[in-house]
């Protein structure tokens, strides 16, 4: 099984207009999860780990325009169906599990610093991880509801993820 990002993520339809296409997505979606895997925390994190790691970057696509801004991947990310993103990033993380041959799975939850939006009355997001120890890498994410615990986000995450042959801790619980 293939654990290429661009072939995992290939159904996700780009949201742009043609003539808005300086970065293709595929670039795009490599520096995110790239970035995101190696810890980058925001979008300013996310260009600056791309300008600091283009050569590496470019030996899996070209980049021929540079490194998108901050403001550009903030707004092609915000813009993909959060449901196919979804799937296309689970189908990578299983292609990854399967041929990892099963490891520990780490569940907790962390909110979103600075996803709070008090002029349009939204609360920060919080989201339960799952956390695959051996490759170091998030697996799968679940929100949680409004008002809501971890408690009532981790069975739909373990249900996504579909896990077998793996010890699972769950800090929630």
């Amino acid at each position: 099984m293939s654990t290429s990002i661009a072939e995992h993520f290939a159904p996700l339809r780009d949201p742009r207009i043609e003539r808005n296409k300086l970065y293709p997505l595929m670039e795009i979606l490599l520096l995110v999860v790239c970035a995101m895997l190696s810890g980058a925390e925001g979008w300013e994190a996310i260009e600056e780990f791309g300008k600091n790691k283009l050569e590496w970057l470019r030996k899996f696509a070209p980049f021929a325009n540079g490194i998108p801004s901050h403001d550009r991947v903030a707004d092609v990310i915000a813009r993909l169906n959060p449901k196919t993103f979804q799937a296309c990033f689970r189908s990578w993380t299983r292609a990854v599990a399967e041929v990892t041959d099963g490891e520990f799975i780490a569940i907790d939850g962390k909110t979103a610093r600075g996803s709070r939006d008090r002029r349009r009355g939204r609360h920060a997001l919080h989201m339960v991880s799952a956390w695959g120890s051996r490759n170091r890498l998030v697996l799968g994410q679940e929100s949680t509801e409004e008002k809501s615990n971890e408690i009532t986000a981790i069975p739909k995450l373990l249900e996504l993820l579909e896990l077998k042959g793996c010890i699972v801790s769950i800090d929630a619980m």
